[in-house]
């Protein structure tokens, strides 16, 4: 059962992409009460066709059975075989082989990586769809991932047991390796008003360091924390290897209390500890390697000298409800200057700690996950709304829809049209508070992804002397133009209402139709030197 279900949720992914990049391959047509999805490959290499159970007017659709290849003949074949039929023949040019062979593997990998999930989490499933979750729970309870990706649970690097050891789909908890760093090579920093990232540690994690303490050489050392599969890597890596060597750098295994990963595999979390470990870790996962770079670092002080200072606190009692977390300390080793990004680390503030640890929030990817034989916690909320006020599912649902479009898309998007200000906005980037059934406020994490366009530059540094500037995250206003259109509009925004309409809760044209008034709302109030609505309501994203 579980590998048919992962089968069956690795390729909904592809055909999904499929659908959105390759329209002119792809035909629906309806006929005897039913909808069919067909896929054309080229150069002879005949068709793909199955039914669909619901079309999404956002791209979130949902397949069925049976799945027909057609060649020569035709023959029935399972949601695997399809994968690998759709990989092979959509692009059959020589010049593409090597490209089809990495996506090939990438995707059954993410696939055996869900199935394997699915039968580790199977008793679980159920609470992860509960009127509670934690921070923890949820960020842990994420199974497919990312509904549009053909590969979205990958891990290159990683061996089997490895990603099931610090994998969050395996609820996973691991303790640190320490790394002892000689003074004089430790690259560490923090925010004006924040702890620096030794007091941080020495906070939370100090009595677990002291056996490590009484063990370090003479001489000056800092200790840095370090995923344990990066250590192994980067042990190996010459410029680290020397170091060691030459007892600058000295490895101290594994020592503390576990720590949990995240849904983005390398963010460690603890319910007791003020801050959260953002690690560099060289897995390839989704679209990229994971591995801090020194100009990210310094993103964390961007979004922390913001968020004290008054253009945000003005802005933010006009837009209530998105609270920026971020990432005010880092701490790394550096040889003559140049940082060796591997061993990087930023530290997040922790919102979700002590007392607050069972807060009911949850990443948005996790809120509109659905898996087969249980539908997404999403739908469970608003069936459930609907039952206790008596009131019809479709009118729940907009009510639900209409309170994210005030703590979420007013937020996020009024910031930009203000300021200037982007962040990467998308489902596994936002954490959202349910209270009652309903959301009341979205947090916005991941520092990296925080900068603003150039037309916004001179007003922002007038107020924030060099903001973005040692971060290098000042960008052309067509990029990042791009990047919250594909972020938060696409991936979150549309991703909602796909997530609604695909659980048969509320017509997706309706909400389209509340988003659209929304956006012209706030283009009208902020917009005027913008081109972002523009581009949002345009009839080709």
């Amino acid at each position: 059962m579980h590998a048919r279900d992962a089968a069956t949720l690795t390729l909904r992914s592809l055909l999904n992409c499929v659908a959105r990049e390759y329209a002119d391959r792809v035909r629906w047509s309806e006929g005897l009460g039913e909808v069919r999805f067909t896929l054309t490959f080229p150069e002879g290499g005949g068709s793909l066709d199955l039914p669909v159970l619901y079309r999404s007017s956002t791209g979130h659709n949902l397949f069925g059975e049976p799945v027909t290849l057609t060649d020569d003949g035709s023959a029935t074949i399972g949601a695997a075989e399809a994968i690998t039929a759709i990989i092979e023949r959509l692009e059959p040019s020589a010049a593409a082989r090597d490209g089809r062979a990495d996506l090939l593997n990438r995707t059954h990998s993410s696939r055996l990586c869900i199935e394997a999930a699915l039968e580790a989490r199977h008793a679980d499933l159920a609470g992860l769809a509960a009127e509670e979750v934690s921070f923890i729970a949820a960020e842990q309870g994420l199974i497919a991932g990312h509904g549009i990706h053909p590969c979205p649970k990958s891990r290159e690097g990683m061996t089997e047991a490895e990603s099931r050891r610090y994998s969050p789909e395996f609820a996973a908890g691991f303790a640190l390796r320490w790394f002892a760093v000689e003074r004089r090579l430790f690259h560490t920093g923090h925010s004006e008003g924040s702890l620096s990232a030794e007091e941080w540690l020495k906070a939370a994690v100090g009595h677990d360091l002291d056996g490590i303490r009484a063990r370090l050489p003479a001489g000056d050392f800092a200790l840095l924390p370090v995923h344990p599969w990066q250590a192994d890597q980067m042990l190996k890596d010459p410029a680290v290897a020397a170091l060691t060597a030459d007892g600058r750098v000295v490895d101290f295994g594994e020592a503390g209390k576990p720590w949990f990963p995240t849904s983005s595999v390398r963010t460690l979390y603890r319910a007791d500890a003020p801050f959260m470990l953002k690690l560099s870790l060289g897995v390839g996962i989704t679209n990229s390697v994971r591995v801090n770079l020194a100009r990210e670092l310094l993103r964390g002080d961007d979004m922390y000298r913001f968020r004290r200072h008054r253009l945000w606190q003005d802005f933010s009692r006009g837009y209530p409800g998105l609270t920026l977390v971020p990432d005010p300390a880092y701490m790394g080793v550096s040889v003559d200057g140049t940082v060796i990004d591997g061993l990087s680390v930023s530290m997040r503030e922790n919102s979700f700690t002590g007392a607050d640890a069972d807060r009911n929030v949850s990443l948005l990817a996790s809120l509109c996950e659905h898996l087969p034989g249980r539908g997404s916690r999403l739908g469970d909320l608003i069936r459930n709304r609907s039952r206790l006020e008596g009131r019809p599912l479709d009118v729940v649902a907009r009510d639900w829809f209409e309170r994210f479009l005030t703590v979420f898309v007013r937020p996020v998007f009024g910031l930009y049209l203000r300021h200037g200000i982007a962040m990467e906005a998308h489902q596994q980037n936002i954490v959202i508070e349910i209270e009652d059934g309903y959301p009341i406020g979205v947090f916005y994490r991941d520092n990296q992804g925080f900068f603003h366009h150039e037309r916004a530059h001179q007003a922002l540094v007038e107020a924030l002397p060099g903001l973005g500037e040692p971060s290098e995250s000042v960008f052309g206003e067509e990029a990042v133009d791009e990047r919250l259109l594909y972020y938060a509009f696409i991936n979150s925004v549309l991703g909602m209402i796909g997530a609604l309409g695909r659980e048969g809760l509320v017509d997706e044209t309706v909400l389209l139709s509340m988003l659209r008034s929304e956006l012209l709302r706030l283009e009208a109030l902020e917009g005027a030197n913008s081109r972002l609505v523009r581009k949002m309501l345009a009839p080709t994203l």
